[in-house]
């Protein structure tokens, strides 16, 4: 039997015009580059389950099932909350996954591929976003009644990032407010870095190599280096010692043998296959429960690198965010059944204790 074609993903600094919501991008950071631009979830319904603070956008896969009418363009989205005291070994209350999918024939997007031009999008005609993060912005500025907030902490936080400054300015109409999916001062103090998801094959293994020790020591090197994750954000030392304490862990050194023959990937994508898991610890591992709005089974889709942690300069405190692995499933069906954003699954497995 042929072993599954899976598809990794790595990361390339591209302008933020590329990445607008007409392109359809898969991106990683910044503010969300939402599919459906009028029935946003709720700002509610994006707080973090354990301290109520809004979530950020971490990353957002765009993944289409072609041979589905009303699945033409799909994208899953991935928030994550930034206080690291949220975080916890296995659990995922942090988190929150949701999949919004459009037919070709819709109401934002022109049937034919958009020209990638840096040039004028009606963002005005939708929903108003969030100044600092991009997420739905029910509440506005009181004084200037220009620029939207998801919540009182980002309204907070964009009058001590200048908005104290800017509004006087607003409220006389000298500056025009165009709610577009830039970038703030306020936002770059919430947000992470933005990059392109770029997603590609993986390449096969060379049948002739038996000896992986070469590209492990490419992989140690880039670690060092700072150029990619380093494996839920431990030192080499530290997996050092976790090879010799837990030598029989088949899973880990299969993991990090794979790896090894791509250290920049930051996602792995195989729908319907099984998540390239980091340990054999089995204690995040349980039943994947049903798709909520039609009862139906849910399928692994793709799962979130360790390697992504360096590219996001969380830092290596005790408190930050932290993962081993983040597996990603969802509706097998792709389900229509729900609102626009439709939460799915996620296990997050770690590897420290």
């Amino acid at each position: 039997m042929e072993p599954r074609k899976v598809d990794i993903g790595v990361l390339e600094e591209k302008p933020s015009w590329l990445l607008h919501p007409r392109f359809f991008p898969s991106k990683i950071g910044g503010k969300p580059s939402w599919l459906n631009l009028q029935d946003l979830p709720k700002s509610s319904e994006l707080l973090c389950k354990k301290c109520q603070d809004p979530t950020v956008f971490l990353c957002q896969v765009y993944a289409p099932f072609e041979d589905v009418e009303d699945c033409f363009h799909r994208t899953i989205f991935i928030f994550i909350c930034k206080n690291g005291n949220c975080c916890s070994k296995n659990h995922t209350d942090n988190f929150i996954v949701l999949r919004c999918q459009l037919p070709r024939t819709n109401d934002f997007y022109s049937y034919q591929p958009y020209e990638e031009k840096d040039e004028e999008f009606p963002m005005d005609n939708w929903t108003k976003l969030c100044d600092v993060c991009g997420a739905r912005g029910p509440a506005h500025c009181s004084r200037c009644k220009k620029v939207y907030y998801c919540s009182r902490k980002h309204q907070i936080i964009d009058w001590q990032k200048g908005h104290k400054e800017q509004c006087p300015q607003l409220q006389s109409g000298d500056i025009v407010s165009t709610n577009n999916f830039k970038i703030t001062k306020a936002g770059q103090s919430v947000l992470f870095k933005e990059w392109e998801l770029i997603v590609d094959e993986e390449d096969e293994e060379d049948p002739n190599n038996t000896d992986i020790n070469q590209e492990m020591e490419k992989l140690n090197k880039m670690m060092q280096e700072k150029k990619v994750g380093s494996l839920n954000n431990i030192s080499e030392s530290e997996l050092e010692e976790y090879t010799r304490t837990v030598p029989n862990d088949k899973v880990f050194n299969k993991f990090s043998k794979r790896v090894a023959r791509h250290p920049e990937q930051v996602l792995r994508y195989d729908r319907g296959g099984v998540p390239l898991w980091i340990t054999s610890n089995n204690d995040s591992l349980v039943h994947i429960p049903k798709c909520e709005y039609c009862n139906g089974e849910r399928q692994f889709e793709f799962q979130i690198m360790p390697q992504l942690l360096n590219f996001l300069d969380v830092g290596v405190e005790l408190n930050s965010i932290d993962w081993g692995v983040l597996a990603i499933y969802t509706c097998k069906a792709s389900c229509n059944k729900g609102s626009a954003y439709m939460l799915e699954y996620m296990i997050k497995q770690d590897l420290s204790d």
